[in-house]
């Protein structure tokens, strides 16, 4: 069967195995699928995980549920598509000898697998196949979504006591399935910006109004699974660039491409391309902000000739639309991601800092 690896997915539904779960206002979207169909799952993070993507495609996810403490289980999730099983809305509608020809796909590679049949508290039926032995406990859950199968697979974590599951966490997976919303058409997760702090460019603005008009940036992102199959000879896009790859180095898990980009590894098992030193961003969000009185406007260069300051001018939101003014006078400008703008808590613009960049 093709499995397709929604890690991402997975990281979320596996997760929910070592923690409780949330109401339904807090579920979130973990991903969707555009081939053969869409839709989007949602489901809940549980604390304590975080979700490691390592293939991110129209009809492929795969990602990583990672538990800040190694004795918490790790999970898997895989959503993929199966021609054989195109008209299948569930494994409900499977018959003996078809759900006996799909556990010897199972069977055939771990002979010793038990596999029994349970359903979640909607009645949607689960095959879950276990392997327990003196060395590993390894569990799978099996499901059908309109000939997409949906798998997860959930071990001991590696500092596990017993390495054994508990019967708590194995309960605990069924409920998880249980609130895992599978919703028609493809939903794009809102970006939020309270408490958060966003590379950014500043547009327009109306001094009268004390408005500013913005476009929030966040960084390209690619896939580990995108950043080690590249090959020397390969086009790849790289932010909105085509790209040839006539050269291929790497730095420890960094990747240096034609001496030009570099794809680096971040905290969270993704690479953000760099053009040299500068992040590749793209834009999130475009919107008009209400300035305050109370902002604080932090300006890191002189704004006549864009010369860097030895030490920040900590200024007031009047500086702030006297210095986007005189940036339609030619000065120094707010529009070429130089600008950071802080969110407080509300989600209103709390300061706002202009920083050097060489391209000035």
């Amino acid at each position: 069967m093709k499995k397709i690896i929604a890690i991402l997915l997975s990281l979320a539904l596996l997760l929910g195995c070592a923690a409780g779960l949330a109401e339904e206002t807090d579920k979130q979207i973990f991903g969707s699928i555009r081939t053969n169909g869409e839709f989007t799952l949602k489901g809940i993070i549980p604390d304590g995980y975080r979700i490691i993507p390592f293939l991110l495609e129209d009809s492929a996810i795969l990602s990583h549920i990672v538990p800040e403490d190694p004795a918490k289980p790790t999970m898997t999730l895989s959503v993929g598509y199966d021609e054989t099983y195109s008209d299948v809305e569930s494994l409900n509608d499977l018959d003996d000898d078809a759900l006996a020809i799909l556990e010897k796909t199972f069977t055939d590679t771990d002979p010793v697998a038990n596999i029994t049949y349970d359903e979640t508290e909607y009645g949607t039926r689960l095959m879950v196949c276990r392997t327990l032995s003196d060395y590993y406990d390894y569990l799978n859950y099996l499901t059908i979504y309109k000939g997409y199968f949906v798998e997860f697979v959930v071990v001991p974590g590696e500092e596990s006591a017993e390495q054994r599951l508990t019967d708590e966490e194995v309960e605990f997976c069924n409920k998880f399935l249980s609130e895992l919303d599978f919703v028609e058409g493809i939903e794009v997760p809102e970006l939020v910006i309270k408490g958060k702090t966003f590379d950014a460019r500043i547009t327009g603005f109306d001094a009268d109004a004390k408005t500013i008009d913005v476009t929030l940036l966040t960084p390209y992102v690619m896939t580990e699974w995108q950043a080690v199959s590249i090959n020397e000879g390969d086009t790849i896009t790289i932010g909105t660039e085509e790209v040839e790859i006539g050269t291929l180095a790497y730095d420890g898990d960094d990747a240096i491409i034609n001496d030009e980009y570099y794809l680096r590894k971040n905290e969270d098992g993704l690479y953000n391309p760099y053009s040299y030193d500068l992040p590749l961003m793209e834009e999130a969000k475009t919107l008009t902000l209400a300035v305050a009185d109370s902002l604080v406007f932090v300006d890191n260069i002189e704004p006549e000739y864009g010369e860097l300051l030895e030490e920040p001018a900590a200024l007031t939101a009047s500086d702030l639309f006297a210095r986007l003014a005189a940036a339609k006078d030619g000065w120094i400008g707010f529009d070429s991601q130089n600008v950071k703008i802080t969110f407080d808590e509300n989600g209103e613009a709390a300061q706002i800092e202009r920083y050097y960049t060489p391209w000035q």
